[in-house]
């Protein structure tokens, strides 16, 4: 199974039943996989601390895949998680925030006040707990305002002139005729090339 029909698979259907697996089609094979990323998923999730080489030994001890399908495995379980393949931020937000109930944990076990009001405030300032949440702007209804162009000028308030085509075609023969009558004009003579030589020059 390609990576990125497994991706898609386990982003629907990862903690879905066998038998809604099936429903879905899923072949057998698809199935098997998607059963090993769950189990593996699962591990990293509860143990952020993990490392790759773990989760990778614990893919071949539990499902008896080779090496290179645990590695497949781990990238597409790195998208899953936030992808902190790069060093995304959605993944450093879910180990700090592992980090800080551990710690929190830790005080707790200690009896030490003071460290417990340190770490439940580090865990309330990180996630902004004390701010509203941002406005989500539902974009998927807002609905695009249809425009349609008109030459009726009374949508925008203005009273229409009847016939004006009609008027504007007088008035541009009128006063056409009115210009082309009182101004007069001669032509000038001059040699282009040599003009625009000597400006050319001036330039330079």
């Amino acid at each position: 199974m390609a990576k990125p029909q497994t991706l898609e698979l386990c982003r629907v259907h990862l903690f879905d039943d066998i038998d809604k697996l099936r429903e879905n089609a899923i072949s057998q094979q698809g199935i098997n996989r998607i059963l090993r990323l769950r189990a593996a998923f699962t591990l990293w999730n509860k143990y952020p601390r993990k490392k790759e080489a773990e989760i990778r030994d614990f893919i071949m001890r539990e499902s008896g895949v080779e090496r290179t399908a645990a590695y497949e495995d781990i990238q597409i379980l790195k998208t899953l998680l936030g992808d902190f393949a790069e060093s995304s931020k959605e993944f450093h937000r879910f180990r700090f925030n592992d980090m800080i109930e551990n710690a929190y944990a830790m005080a707790e076990r200690k009896q030490d006040a003071k460290a417990m009001s340190a770490a439940a405030g580090n865990y309330a300032k990180y996630n902004q707990l004390d701010k509203d949440d941002a406005v989500k702007i539902p974009w998927d209804e807002i609905i695009p305002q249809r425009f349609e162009p008109t030459s009726d000028p009374s949508v925008i308030g203005i009273k229409p002139v009847a016939n004006i085509r009609e008027k504007i075609a007088n008035m541009k023969r009128k006063y056409i005729n009115d210009i082309a009558e009182d101004i007069d004009y001669e032509e000038v003579d001059f040699n282009e090339s040599e003009f625009f030589r000597n400006e050319e020059t001036n330039i330079l």
